[in-house]
């Protein structure tokens, strides 16, 4: 089964912290190398050799996955409404219920559609990114620091973000005609390569299993919209559109991740409750290997 090494690669990161290298900042120093240097690397390297779709057909995809956090962020906040959840714990549920795993999501790509899932893959993000901190950073705003969307801060997260970059990068050096120069090959599928597994390997650092534990409502919320509701309705949308099968399990995959890490950050920077956000990203990974399954053996 393709997401046997997968998960087993996320449970090797778990023994590996919790065994042998207990040390938070190695983790940290890590993730960052990662973040920073290997996945951009890869996605720099596969999107410059790649044979990029028209672009227009391309956004289709995009369209199909704005619409449908536009409609899961409408339906949160009806639910907010009524259930009257304190700013801080929304806010923790909302970034559970429409952030993505980055590693996971192109761990599968890769596994399942290669080069040409990887660069739709590559396409979606670089919209999906900027548009899910515009959501993500107004919920914050408007639940927990009742204050006004910063522009400033949000464009200087948004042009400093290395996934967003390499994208673009990437796609320059395609679309123009100048490609990777022949030395820099090999230098950026080296670098590249270990970009996933390491990936991996750090989420399941990050897990924190002890978080778990009395699992309540608003876990249970955040997760639902997540990993049943996101996908269902992202799938909706691409039969709508009129999506080719490559495209549906691009946009598919993407809406069945658990929720990103990094979500922890972002709840600890601007005033979130951590403690949820911990349990939220842990509890979906694990859940996320069952309904991933699940889901991918409806699609195929």
């Amino acid at each position: 089964m393709a997401l046997a090494p997968i998960f087993s690669l996320i449970m090797i990161g778990a023994f590996l912290k919790n065994s042998f290298f207990k040390n938070e900042q190695f983790w940290q120093e890590l993730d960052k190398l990662t973040y920073y240097i290997l996945i951009p690397s890869m996605l720099i390297y596969k999107l410059a050799n790649a044979s990029i779709p028209n672009g227009y057909e391309a956004l289709d995809m995009v369209k199909v996955i704005f619409l449908t956090l536009i409609l899961i962020s409408i339906v949160l906040i009806v639910i907010q409404k009524i259930l009257k959840f304190d700013g801080a714990a929304f806010s923790s549920i909302y970034q559970g219920a429409v952030r993505y795993n980055t590693y996971v999501y192109l761990a599968l790509i890769d596994t399942y559609l290669g080069n040409e899932g990887m660069v739709l893959a590559a396409l979606l993000i670089t919209f999906a990114i900027p548009f899910l901190n515009i959501l993500s950073v107004s919920i914050f705003s408007i639940y927990v620091n009742e204050g006004g969307f910063s522009l400033s801060r949000f464009s200087k997260f948004i042009v400093s973000n290395p996934l967003i970059l390499a994208c673009l990068v990437g796609g320059f050096l395609n679309f123009s005609g100048i490609g990777l120069p022949f030395i820099f090959k090999p230098l950026f599928f080296m670098l590249g390569s270990p970009g996933i597994p390491l990936g991996l390997i750090s989420i399941g650092a990050g897990l924190s299993l002890g978080a778990i534990f009395g699992l309540r409502a608003d876990f249970w919320i955040s997760s639902f919209f997540k990993l049943i509701l996101f996908p269902m309705v992202t799938l909706y949308f691409s039969y709508l559109f009129g999506l080719n099968e490559i495209k549906t399990m691009v946009v598919a995959l993407f809406a069945a991740m658990p929720t990103a890490a990094s979500s922890y950050i972002l709840a600890r920077q601007m005033g979130g409750n951590v403690g949820l956000m911990s349990s939220i990203i842990t509890g979906q990974t694990l859940l996320a290997f069952g309904t991933i399954f699940a889901f991918l053996h409806f699609l195929l």
